[in-house]
């Protein structure tokens, strides 16, 4: 099986290679971000010693605006402070405890309607105000509830706050969310996937527009790939048969909006018939038609082989 470079990879290779070589500003390190996300408590020591009247000290699981307005601010890039890069996407994630190679980074590219990958503009960062996400640690409870949600079709409850799932780098048994500062406003998040199927295939065909190159119609197959095996691959584990093939037929070099739309209804039908038993009279894009004869004749030879052996 051919081993992908996971699309934020790419990103972050492609903007090393595109960089020009000049001294950057020095960024926030981890303690100064912690202590911009945990707690309002130094901005109210801050007011009193200037003798102004302090806000009051919040809680860190309590929604802040102030804290909201931080938590971009710190991991901003320092050349563009409207925009979050991949630099501080990779912090963020650290910070989260989520994984850039599984579909925490695009589920989150979804729910703040990203127009590019890798990036995060503060317009699109409002997004999380309504959900009322001014932490990584609420950020963690807020993806792993969605991937969960559409990956596992586990309803996002009041309980819980992210610790355990499979965007997580380190599984652990999740506390109460008020126990962790980890509350959010889920209401948002439940009715985007109120119907788990449906909020899937959207968030499928969002991960298309936000891939592909702004000018383009097609996304190139070796993008398309590394990106059907973090997006597609958990939920149907038939994709992983799928890219064996075209890493075996170098001809396919590119990916429309119809193949991909279809390569998840591909998946869809397969859950009813299997791959031995598929109706080659229906009509589907070639590069699918080509996979399932090439299937079965792997399927036919193993078979025999086990004949043969027996």
């Amino acid at each position: 099986m051919r081993s992908f470079l996971n699309p934020f990879q790419r990103k972050r290779a492609t903007e090393t290679d595109e960089a020009p070589s000049t001294t950057r500003a020095k960024r926030p390190t981890k303690a100064s971000a912690k202590a911009a996300t945990e707690s309002d408590e130094p901005i109210a020591k801050k007011a009193k010693a200037n003798g102004a009247i302090a806000p009051p000290v919040q809680d860190p699981a309590m929604y802040s605006e102030q804290r909201f307005q931080t938590f971009f601010q710190t991991y901003a890039d320092p050349d563009d402070p409207k925009v979050i890069g991949t630099d501080g996407i990779q912090r963020l994630f650290e910070e989260a405890d989520l994984s850039l190679e599984t579909a925490p980074p695009f589920l989150l590219a979804w729910t703040c309607k990203a127009a590019e990958f890798g990036a995060f503009r503060s317009e699109e960062w409002q997004k999380l105000k309504e959900l009322q996400i001014d932490t990584p640690q609420k950020l963690k409870a807020a993806m792993v509830d969605l991937e969960n949600a559409l990956y596992s079709n586990i309803p996002i409850s009041d309980e819980g706050d992210g610790s355990s799932a499979r965007g997580s780098s380190k599984p652990k048994k999740a506390p109460s969310t008020s126990a962790s500062g980890a509350n959010y406003n889920k209401e948002p998040l439940r009715k985007a996937v109120a119907n788990p199927q449906k909020g899937f295939k959207d968030f499928y065909i969002f991960c298309f527009n936000l891939m592909k190159k702004a000018e383009s119609r097609v996304m190139e197959m070796e993008l398309a790939s590394a990106t059907w095996s973090v997006v597609l691959q958990p939920k149907y584990p038939i994709i992983e048969r799928l890219l064996a093939f075209i890493a075996e037929h170098p001809s396919y070099k590119a990916v429309n909006k119809d193949l991909w739309s279809m390569t998840l209804e591909f998946c869809l039908a397969l859950e009813e018939t299997s791959i031995a038993e598929w109706n080659e009279e229906e009509s589907w894009p070639s590069l699918l038609d080509e996979f399932v004869a090439w299937e079965k004749k792997r399927i036919q030879t193993d078979s025999q082989g086990d004949v043969t052996m027996s």
